[in-house]
């Protein structure tokens, strides 16, 4: 009977970070419908990408235990880690490259040709 309370700590231990994972899922969906230009939505699309998929793999990783799941579930951890920034940095670059423009707010602006 020992091993009971060590299964119900590491189910709510996965439970736990699955549910961390969701919230960071939620919270840069937010983000990316509130932004208004792709710039802007780069960060919480990668941030949400990043910390959202990794905080599930790991309570998937807690949940399986020491077993043949583990290594594969860290390999797709440490492929996230890194194609998430990279495929944030190429999208930044190809909208930059091809003069999608900022959000600007009406009327702050100074236009070209006046004065100031």
């Amino acid at each position: 009977m020992e091993g009971g309370g060590i299964g119900m700590a590491k189910d709510i231990v996965a439970g736990v970070l699955c549910c961390v994972g969701t919230f960071f899922f939620l919270l840069g969906t937010t983000g990316l419908l509130r932004m208004p230009d792709i710039f802007t939505r780069l960060h919480p699309s990668t941030k949400c990408d990043t910390l959202g998929a990794c905080s599930i793999i790991i309570g998937l990783a807690v949940y399986s235990g020491w077993s043949w799941e583990m290594p594969k579930l860290v390999v797709i951890a440490c492929f996230l880690l890194l194609s998430s920034a990279t495929c944030g940095h190429a999208i930044g670059r190809s909208a930059l490259r091809r003069d999608i423009g900022y959000w600007r707010r009406k009327g702050t602006e100074v236009e070209d040709g006046d004065g100031a």
